[in-house]
């Protein structure tokens, strides 16, 4: 084995990597909160589903009864093609999966606080942040609630900013490109349409009007719920950009249940 190879492997940090090592790594890393999510789906019947994987799983639709165990299939195929993927990179599993979930857990504590903080700089401009709970349910079951927003989570990073995030990137480089632009510049517009637009699809997927679509349920717009949603859809729009969307779930994840047990962010103003 030559000495670069030896490094790699000794290297639990993904970003010098390609992009696709980095999206296996936080898929694995997020294989706990699908587990999770099903679990409560199956303890909790006829319990709201999340956004992010009712979308993303709309063309099992016509599976009818079929559709969870095809679901459960096609998890266990991405975990073993992400698993071999990563392990053919030569980076180490357990060490990089225990640093998106160890990340995950300080960013957690940091997303409540963060949002406070802009609301104390924001001052006139910015409408106070909402109460914890659940942005669109009203309670609910402590352990397969928390179950259910913790896990879901895993679903909104992979439809928002894994998804809609990178679709938007490639799309405004590609029409910056068309324009003559360059390759620089189209890369900053870029990340600024794909985080700015990513986050107001998050926000929008929590209000009813989107929701009914969907079967229902969320809340009516509210301009301070929209806001605030909106701004923690940038945060881990930034999360997924600098450490990966292993990180991003589990921060957002993490969030979302403290949320749903009553941890309120405003605790610290």
């Amino acid at each position: 084995m030559s000495a670069k190879r030896a490094r790699e492997r000794a290297l639990p940090d993904l970003h010098h990597e390609e992009p696709f090592t980095s999206l296996g790594v936080g898929f694995l890393a997020m294989t706990p909160m699908f587990v999770t999510y099903e679990w409560a789906l199956v303890a909790e019947p006829g319990a709201g589903e999340n956004t992010g994987r009712v979308v993303l799983g709309l063309f099992l639709g016509p599976l009818g009864e079929a559709t969870p165990w095809v679901r459960w299939t096609l998890l266990a195929a991405l975990f073993v093609a992400a698993l071999a993927r990563v392990r053919a990179i030569g980076v180490r599993v357990r060490p990089s999966v225990a640093r998106c979930v160890l990340e995950g857990c300080g960013f957690a504590l940091l997303l409540g606080p963060a949002l406070a903080v802009l609301q104390a700089l924001g001052g006139a401009w910015l409408p106070p942040l909402p109460p914890a709970g659940d942005p669109t349910q009203g309670g609910g079951p402590p352990l397969s609630g928390a179950a259910l927003v913790f896990g879901g989570a895993a679903w909104e990073e992979l439809l928002f900013r894994v998804g809609l995030y990178s679709f938007l990137y490639w799309l405004t480089l590609r029409f910056v490109q068309a324009l003559g632009g360059s390759t620089r510049w189209g890369r900053a517009a870029a990340e600024v349409v794909g985080l700015i637009g990513s986050a107001l699809g998050f926000a929008a997927a929590h209000l009813a009007l989107v929701l009914s679509w969907l079967g229902g349920g969320g809340r009516e717009f509210d301009p301070a719920l929209f806001t605030w949603l909106t701004l923690a859809g940038i945060l881990l729009g930034l999360l997924f950009r600098l450490r990966g969307p292993g990180v991003g779930a589990w921060a957002h994840g993490l969030f979302n249940a403290a949320l749903w047990i009553g941890i309120d962010p405003n605790v610290i103003l």
